[in-house]
């Protein structure tokens, strides 16, 4: 297995003459998003200005009052994050994969996002991810609860923070255990639900550290970003997401080469 600092450096060398690129299609998603976001608010009736501002000000009634009390709202922003925000996540995972694995050749990052979200695989990815969530859901749940409960009839400080931290690690260690279903949806599609989840659990067998830590590295970069008022996360993202594909692709290349 590579170093982290090898797959950082693979990463780079893809992003090497595709910075601006990269850059400007993490741009026009962010525009997308937010402009998919607002549509879904005027339809229902939302008073936009109003409800940015409880936003920014954490003020819940006021909130809720620009939401004008309507449920639709809630069902429209859950079926806007089923049917488009779910799916262009998917597709902006896979185009820096499709980028890295290409040597930075196929650089359409942003016509990619959507290529790869909502082609001919779009009811595939939408069907499996959002099962996929609900079954690891369905696998977190019981065990919160039964902490919950635990420490509840405990009724310790101590055994409260020490129940925590456990949850804590439980939830991450089975974050890690599916962290690949997002490439794995796109690049197998003849895959089912069950059996995306069954090679994600494979692949990230003896995996899940080296994953942690990959992700941890960033923290620094993620701290500098915010004191560039989100500025440089424009370049910071493109990075992070390249630097997984490249994870993701050694794992898998691996896996093949042990067969």
């Amino acid at each position: 297995m590579k170093r982290l600092s090898q797959l950082k450096d693979e990463a780079i060398a893809a992003l090497s003459g595709n910075w601006g690129k990269a850059v400007l299609a993490t741009l026009g998603l962010l525009v997308v998003s937010i402009a998919f976001s607002m549509v879904f608010q005027l339809l229902s009736g939302t008073n936009i200005l109003d409800y940015y501002e409880a936003l920014f000000t954490n003020d819940t009634a006021a909130l809720r009052e620009a939401m004008g009390g309507n449920i639709y709202v809630t069902i429209l922003q859950v079926l806007g994050g089923i049917l488009f925000t779910m799916p262009l996540g998917i597709g902006v995972y896979n185009s820096f994969r499709v980028l890295f694995e290409s040597k930075g050749a196929d650089n359409a990052i942003f016509r990619n996002f959507f290529k790869l979200a909502f082609g001919k695989h779009y009811l595939h990815i939408v069907l499996v991810y959002l099962c996929a969530g609900i079954l690891i859901a369905l696998i977190l749940v019981p065990a919160i609860i039964i902490l919950v409960l635990v420490g509840l009839v405990l009724q310790s400080g101590v055994a409260a923070v020490i129940l925590t931290i456990v949850a804590l690690v439980y939830c991450i260690w089975i974050g890690l255990m599916y962290s690949m279903i997002s490439f794995i949806i796109v690049d197998n599609p003849e895959l089912d639900i069950i059996d995306t989840m069954r090679r994600s659990r494979t692949l990230m067998n003896g995996n899940k550290w080296r994953f942690l830590l990959l992700g941890l590295s960033f923290i620094g970069w993620i701290l500098l970003g915010i004191f560039t008022l989100g500025i440089g996360y424009l370049w910071l993202l493109p990075y992070i997401y390249t630097t997984e594909s490249a994870f993701y692709c050694e794992i898998r290349d691996a896996e093949k080469t042990a067969e």
